[in-house]
Order: structure tokens, then sequence, then C-alpha cells
């Protein structure tokens, strides 16, 4: 046997090269794929692009819920710089917001490095800590106004066996109603967040807390030097969902307070709601409804960029 014949018997045998972009073996698989993702794209359109088309419409005209809109341009997204209720909103959106949130990631991330840290009962607490989640927002609301009355609403009575008093008007006073339903937005979202966190602090290898134990490392310096680094995209992520959802939340507000006493309450979805549906003001909802939505997006492609470079700096 010759020397070229060996060396031929030994080289590796060739693989058939990867078609390029474009060549007609790969058309049909694209084509298959754009199929599969028709109806998907076709609901999306349906439920969400066409009422999206159909506010920014609205948004620039007079509609008062009858007959033909008036067009107007761009006068209705003027107005609202210039209108004090929205302004008043706006802030007390972000105030809401950021209660909202910061209980809520707090709150869950001190329960998922619990639940992570081996406690008894994990199982349990795994299903009675996601279980506010899962009921209708409008009934919390509607228990949480209840407990909030004075004497006879549970926090009041829990307070008085305090010896703290049991007549605290927390949803009748201006300074104060904007607690209590941020307190009741973090008791029905934190369930979902905790999920989330839970999920990310499981994922850290156990050896990394077993080499910190052996150094001397307590558990709360495992959590803030090993837990808290390694879970932070997760946590940049879960506070930039909950913040969009605090800021577009109606239905614990509404349910709760309708936006007061006067409008103390009243953040920027119930001032959309009010502005289109007791005023008819369609055209001025519609904008504002526009204007929040581009300002949250803007906010969430940012929370997504930085918790996207945070994730590669690592």
């Amino acid at each position: 046997m010759s020397t070229a014949q060996t060396t031929n018997s030994l080289a590796p045998p060739r693989t058939p090269a990867e078609p390029k972009r474009g060549t007609p073996r790969r058309r049909p698989r694209r084509l298959g794929t754009a199929l599969a993702l028709a109806p998907a794209g076709l609901l999306i359109l349906a439920f969400a692009g066409y009422p999206l088309i159909e506010s920014g419409y609205l948004s620039l005209t007079r509609w008062g819920g009858i007959g033909s809109p008036t067009w107007t341009g761009f006068s209705n997204y003027s107005g609202l710089f210039t209108d004090g209720t929205v302004a008043h909103a706006a802030l007390v959106t972000v105030e809401f917001a950021v209660l909202a949130t910061v209980g809520i990631v707090v709150l869950a991330t001190a329960l998922a490095a619990t639940v992570s840290a081996g406690v008894k009962g994990r199982a349990f607490y795994r299903v009675i800590w996601f279980l506010p989640g899962i009921a209708p927002v409008t009934a919390v609301g509607i228990f949480w106004s209840q407990a909030a009355v004075p004497q006879q609403g549970a926090v009041n009575v829990v307070l008085g066996w305090l010896g703290l008093g049991d007549e605290h008007e927390w949803l009748a006073q201006s300074s104060t109603a904007i607690y209590p339903t941020a307190a009741a937005a973090v008791w029905a979202g934190v369930g979902f967040a905790f999920i989330l966190i839970l999920g990310a602090t499981e994922q850290i290898d156990v050896s990394i807390y077993e080499a910190a134990k052996i150094d001397g490392a307590s558990r709360l310096r495992q959590f803030f030097a090993i837990t808290l680094p390694l879970i932070r995209p997760v946590l940049a992520i879960t506070t930039m969902l909950e913040f969009v959802w605090a800021a577009n939340g109606f239905t614990m507000v509404w349910a709760m307070t309708g936006g007061g006493p006067g409008t103390a309450t009243q953040t920027l979805p119930v001032l959309i709601y009010v502005k289109a549906f007791q005023f008819t003001d369609f055209g001025s909802a519609s904008a504002m409804a526009v204007l929040s939505g581009a300002v949250l997006l803007v906010l969430g492609l940012i929370g997504l960029r930085l918790s996207n470079g945070r994730e590669t700096s690592r």
C-alpha cells in the first residue's frame, strides 16, 4: 500500500458544506417557520396592533364617544403639558410604582433567600407565598379596603390589640391613602417576583456557599457577597417588570380608593379612565395613554439594556 493511500484512509470523512443563507435548501425551512408563526402574528396584530393604531389616531382627534372624531392634530398632547391634573397624576403614579416595586422586590428577595437556605416547610412556603398572586385583583382591593376600616377592619383591630389604636382612617386621609394601596399591591404581586428570584437563587452552585462557609462567612455575609451579585440580572429585570406593571395598574387603586380621597391616589391609569368614561374626552385620554405607554416602553428598554450589559460583563 502506498503512502498516499495510507494518508487518505486515515483522513476524517468529509462533511457536506453548509448551505449558504438564501440557498434553495433553506427557503422551505424559512417558509415553514413563517407559516407556523403566522397565527400568533395575526393574533398579536388583532388584539394589540389594532388597538394601538386606533389609540394613536384618537389621540390626534376630539371625540366624545358618539359620532365621527374631529381632527385636532397634536393639540391634545400640547394640552397635557399645561394640565396640572396630569402632572399630579404622573407624580402619584411614580410614587405608587416606586413603593410597590421596592416592597415587592425586597420582600420577594428575602423570601427567596429564606426558602433557598433550606428552611423547614419550604415546599409549603412555595405555595402559600404564591397564592395571593392568583387571587382576583378586584377581590384583593375590596378585602384590604375593608380591612382598613376604623375599629372594625382587620388591620385596625390588630393595631388595637397591640395598643396602637384602632381608629386609623388610612384610606380617608390624603396623606396616607397611597400607602395601604401600595401595601395591598405588594401583597398581591410578591408571589410572581418570588418565583423568579427563587429560580435564580437556586441556580447558584452550592460549592460557592460551602467555600464561603469554610472561610467563616455568615449567612448574612453570604447573602450580600454571593447571592445578590449573582442574581443581579434577574433582580434588574424583575424590578423593571414590576415597575411597569405597577405604573400601569388600575384595578387595585380603583377598587380600594377610586383615585381618592380627592385626587390623592389618582394615578395616570385612573385619570385616563375618568377622562374617557366619565368626562367622555377620549382624545385627551388616548393622548395620555400613548404618551405614558411610550415613556414606560423607553424605561423598559433602558432596563433591559442595563441588565444585558451587566450579564455580559460578568
